[in-house]
């Protein structure tokens, strides 16, 4: 297992996995008697242990931590005269040496928690490798990418990575760019969670700049028997390499993908339909949404506004009514956005709570300090009267606003185009086609939540149908007393992808079967 050091992004590699990696590192390197490795994130040793076994090769190691007591303990379990340990910012390292393999398991740190000196020396790196500003949001990116500067020209890249490598927009230019460093490419993705990190799914990739075999392989990892055994299978999927797909969907066969490229491109989007835009920023939702009985505490009824904050209070239905609003504060939920304006008059109690969000440092948040008064919150806009909610679980959740609530950040705001009804695209929406596609457009994270920024929304196909006001609302009805997703998918989509679309039972039986594989993948079930 493994411990986390949440200050510095680190999360210790389990020592069954870094025995892999360096086993698989140091085999790809045959008869050779002498190997150069830089392990650029020291950590807790744990790759510095995987390569002590191998006592007849000759291992020159570079080993690098910002962490001095750290890389001490890891000097220790060396002993080996032949390496060099470094206590110094990886992003500062410099070396004329060039390695025969770089691995590690580098630090997972956002772009806004870095210093800017460190920010600074990652815009470089990344300007040096002709790759965007957009590819540093993080720092593992840039030591991935400083790593690869650092190898010779037959070296081998092997690290351990979230699984934003496979699947989140920024690192779409990253995945061209280890296409274009390296011949061979294969990535392991795990049906466990290989850290014990809530919201962190692993990945272990591996890159050759030269290899006999060339391409992009990939190979997901029952349990962890299959990587000391060796009895996984490394797949090609070049349908997927060429397509838009997210990696991460690597185990659909090339069938699966031209099957449902050939229906997508008949479909319109979501972004033909309707314009999506997300809510409220508030820079510190904790603070800035308050219940009733805070609202109550502090005298503060004359600044606040109904505020829906996250999509699991609206769960089981596709209409979010007045009632259902009132039944949200009944249940003492925050439902109270305060909403200031400059001109304002701060009165006692206000000032008293205005403190509290003092005392927490909330005027030194970056969204704070950029206003003119930290605790007025700009673009505050019309309240939505369709909502998408961002991130999900079971199925994507859209729904119709009648409450007379603004949202958060949380959902995006949806208004219908010129002659298209929120009604009847709300109805068409729950389809085994457009639910699989949130799938493989979306992202996830340890835990199963699915995620979809609002460009991947905008890019769902939708079989678009119309429907007539008395059939929605037997349809609320019928959704709001459904069992499960699957019950509401059953009824509409012979309806929507057979009839209105066209698409035969085996056809529609397929789509349901694929999507079940995302999901199952997606939840681990």
């Amino acid at each position: 297992m493994q411990d986390s050091k949440k200050n510095t992004g680190s999360y210790y590699t389990p020592s069954f996995l870094a025995d892999f990696v360096s086993k698989r590192v140091l085999t790809h390197f045959g008869g050779r008697k002498r190997v150069s490795i830089l392990e650029p994130s020291v950590g807790d040793g744990a790759f510095i242990n995987s390569l002590k076994p191998y006592k007849d090769l000759s291992i020159k190691l570079d080993a690098i931590d910002i962490n001095g007591k750290e890389l001490r303990k890891a000097a220790i379990i060396w002993k080996k005269r032949n390496s060099s340990f470094k206590e110094i910012d990886f992003l500062k390292f410099s070396s004329k040496r060039q390695y025969s393999a770089v691995i590690g398991n580098p630090p997972y740190v956002k772009k806004n928690f870095l210093s800017e000196e460190q920010i600074e020396m990652s815009t470089e790196i990344h300007k040096q490798a002709k790759l965007s500003d957009a590819t540093s949001k993080n720092i593992w990116v840039t030591f991935l990418v400083k790593s690869i500067g650092l190898l010779q020209k037959n070296g081998v890249l092997a690290f351990v990575l979230p699984s934003e490598l496979l699947q989140v927009q920024f690192a779409e230019e990253i995945r061209e760019y280890l296409k274009k460093e390296f011949e061979r490419i294969e990535v392991f993705t795990f049906n466990d969670l290989m850290f014990e990190c809530k919201g962190q799914d692993t990945i272990v990739l591996f890159a050759y700049k030269k290899h006999e075999v060339k391409g992009e392989f990939f190979a997901n990892i029952e349990n962890q028997s299959a990587l000391n055994n060796d009895t996984f299978e490394l797949r090609k999927n070049d349908i997927l390499i060429e397509s838009k797909v997210k990696w991460t969907h690597h185990f659909l066969s090339s069938d699966e993908l031209t099957f449902l490229e050939n229906i997508k491109s008949r479909l319109k989007l979501v972004s033909d339909y309707s314009d999506s835009k997300p809510g409220i920023v508030t820079a510190a939702n904790s603070f800035f949404i308050i219940d009733k009985e805070t609202e109550a505490k502090y005298s503060l009824e004359d600044y606040t506004k109904p505020i829906i904050q996250k999509g699991f209070f609206v769960n089981g239905s596709i209409v979010f009514n007045k009632k259902d609003f009132l039944d949200l504060e009944k249940s003492n939920r925050p439902t109270r956005l305060l909403q200031l304006n400059n001109d304002d008059e701060i009165t006692e109690s206000l000032r008293q709570y205005l403190e509290i969000g003092e005392n927490q440092d909330i005027p030194e948040r970056y969204k704070c300090r950029k206003r003119n008064n930290w605790y007025v919150i700009p673009n505050i806009s019309t309240k939505p009267r369709g909502l998408f909610f961002k991130r999900s679980h079971l199925y994507p959740k859209i729904l119709k606003n009648t409450s007379g609530a603004f949202v958060t950040d949380s959902a995006y705001k949806i208004e219908m185009k010129k002659g298209f009804s929120l009604d009847s695209f709300i109805y068409s929406f729950y389809n085994s086609l457009t639910l699989l596609f949130s799938e493989t457009n979306g992202r996830y994270y340890g835990g199963g939540v699915l995620e979809l920024t609002p460009s991947e929304f905008k890019g769902l196909p939708l079989p678009y149908i119309k429907v007539a006001k008395n059939e929605f609302k037997q349809y609320v009805k019928t959704f709001e007393a459904k069992q499960k997703i699957e019950d509401i998918l059953e009824l509409n989509d012979f309806k929507i992808l057979n009839t209105s679309l066209g698409l035969d039972l085996d056809s529609i039986e397929r789509i349901g079967k694929i999507r079940q594989k995302l999901l199952s993948k997606r939840l681990r079930s």
